[in-house]
C-alpha cells in the first residue's frame, strides 16, 4: 500500500476522504481485510442436508459454501479449474456434485474433481480439485477465510460462542431475510455501528429499549445497579455464561466482542413496545426476560439475539461506493408463521433502526466525499470503539 496514504491518518481522528473513495485503496481492503480475515458467511439452516450450497462474494472473489454427506461444511473458490467458469450460478441450491456449466466438470461436495470428459487418459484428476477456502461452522454461524495461512478460529469462537450458543441458532429457521443496497463506502456502515453516540438524536425506538445512552445518567444508575443484579442471578440459574453481563459496548477483544445485555424494566425483548414479537422462545428458554446477546467482528458481522428472535448482519463491500448489507431474522424451528409470529413483525424493530441507521450514512456520505471534509477528532467518551475499529484497520492496512 502506499506510504503517503496512511501518512494522512492521524490516530484519535477519522480517516481522510481518500479512504472512502479512491479505488486502488478498495483493493487494496479486498486483499488486506476481507481475503485474509474471518468472514462471516450466513447461518448453518441455510444448508440443512447434504448437497445443499450457498454463493457469496468474499473481497471480490467468487466463493461457494456447501455441506456434504457427513454434514461437514467446506468452502472453495466458485471457479472452474478448467476453463475458470463460474460454477454455482444460482445464490443458494442443492447438488449432487457441483458442476460446471460450461464443459460439465464436475466436482465432489470437498472440492475433488471427480469428472472431466475427454480429457484423455493421461490426465490427473486429482489434480485439478477446486481452489479449497477454510471454513468453520459453531453456534450456526458459518465463516470462511481466504487467506492461505488463517489466523486461529478458535480465539473468535471461544470468544463469542459463550454468549451465542445458548441462543439455540443452531437449530433456529430463518423468518426473514432482507438486503439494503447501499450507495456508499461499507466503512461508514461499520463506524456507524460501533457508537451509540448518534443514538439519543436519531433512535428513539432503540434507546426506548436499551440502556446504551444512559450509562452515565446519573438518575438511571440504581435502576441499572437493581437490573443488572436481579439478571445476573436469573440467567446464571437458567445455565447462560455471565462473565458478561453488562449494559456496556466496549469491545471485549481485539477485533470482536460479545456481550449479554438487558433490556430495560418492563420490557423482555428488543421491539417497537418491548414486548415479544414471537410466541415461541428460541432454544426452549422458559423465562423471556433473557436480555440481548449482542456480538460483532471488525470484519462483516454483528448480532443482537433475544430470547424470541435473532437478528444477524452480513456486510458485503461490491465498490468504493456501493455495499450490500444482509439482515437476517431467526425464530425458534418450532415457531409457526401466522400463528407464532408475523416476519414483518419480528423484523420491525431492527429494520427501523437500521433504516435510521442508513439515512445517517448517506448524510456522512455526501459530506465526506466533499472537497470541504476534514477528518475530526473521536469523542473519547462516546466514540472509542470507533477510533479502536479505525486504529485496527490502519494496522491492518499497513502490515
Amino acid at each position: 500500500m502506499n506510504v503517503h496514504w496512511l501518512n494522512g491518518y492521524r490516530p484519535g481522528y477519522g480517516l481522510p476522504r481518500d479512504f472512502y473513495t479512491n479505488a486502488d485503496i478498495f483493493a487494496e481492503e479486498q486483499e488486506r481485510i476481507f481475503r485474509n480475515n474471518w468472514f462471516f458467511a450466513g447461518h448453518s439452516i441455510e444448508l440443512p442436508k447434504s448437497g445443499d450450497y450457498m454463493t457469496l462474494n468474499v473481497g471480490g472473489a467468487p466463493v461457494v459454501v456447501v455441506r456434504d454427506r457427513d454434514g461437514k461444511v467446506h468452502a472453495h473458490h466458485n471457479v472452474c479449474r478448467h476453463r475458470g467458469s463460474i460454477i454455482c450460478t444460482k445464490e443458494k441450491g442443492k447438488a449432487t456434485r457441483l458442476v460446471c456449466p460450461y464443459h460439465s466438470w464436475s466436482y465432489a461436495h470437498d472440492g475433488q474433481l471427480v469428472g472431466a470428459p475427454m480429457m484423455g487418459e493421461s490426465f490427473d484428476k486429482a489434480e485439478h480439485g477446486l481452489k479449497g477456502v477454510h471454513a468453520e461452522e459453531f453456534d450456526g454461524l458459518i465463516f470462511v477465510n481466504l487467506s492461505d495461512t488463517p489466523s486461529p478460529f478458535d480465539e473468535l469462537r471461544d470468544h463469542l460462542s459463550p454468549i451465542l450458543k445458548s441462543q439455540g441458532m443452531n437449530r433456529a429457521k430463518i423468518a426473514l431475510i432482507r438486503d439494503y443496497e447501499l450507495d456508499l463506502n461499507w466503512k461508514l456502515v461499520v463506524e456507524n455501528n460501533r457508537e451509540c453516540y448518534h443514538c439519543e438524536a436519531n433512535h428513539h425506538g432503540y434507546v426506548s429499549v436499551q440502556y446504551d445512552t444512559e450509562n452515565d445518567n446519573p438518575d438511571l444508575k440504581g435502576e441499572i445497579t437493581e437490573r443488572l443484579a436481579d439478571c445476573a442471578i436469573r440467567w446464571e440459574k437458567a445455565g447462560l455464561d455471565t462473565a458478561r453481563v453488562n449494559t456496556s459496548s466496549d469491545y471485549t477483544a481485539e477485533w470482536f466482542r460479545a456481550n449479554r445485555t438487558p433490556v430495560r424494566k418492563g420490557m423482555v425483548t428488543e421491539s417497537p413496545d418491548g414486548q415479544l414479537v414471537c410466541d415461541v422462545l428460541m432454544a426452549g428458554f422458559s423465562d423471556p426476560d433473557m436480555g440481548t446477546a449482542r456480538a460483532n467482528t471488525n470484519i462483516n458481522f454483528w448480532c443482537h439475539a433475544n430470547s424470541d428472535y435473532a437478528h444477524t448482519v452480513r456486510i458485503t463491500p461490491v465498490s468504493p461506493t456501493k455495499t450490500i448489507v444482509r439482515g437476517y431474522w431467526l425464530v425458534d424451528e418450532n415457531a409457526v408463521e401466522g400463528r407464532d409470529y408475523d416476519p414483518e413483525k419480528v423484523a420491525a424493530f431492527h429494520d427501523e433502526v437500521m433504516s435510521e441507521d442508513w439515512e445517517i450514512c448517506r448524510r456522512q456520505w455526501i459530506g465526506v466525499t466533499s472537497p470541504g471534509f476534514q477528518p475530526g477528532p473521536y469523542s473519547p467518551l462516546k466514540e472509542q470503539n470507533v477510533d479502536r475499529y479505525v486504529r485496527w484497520y490502519a494496522r491492518q492496512m499497513g502490515a
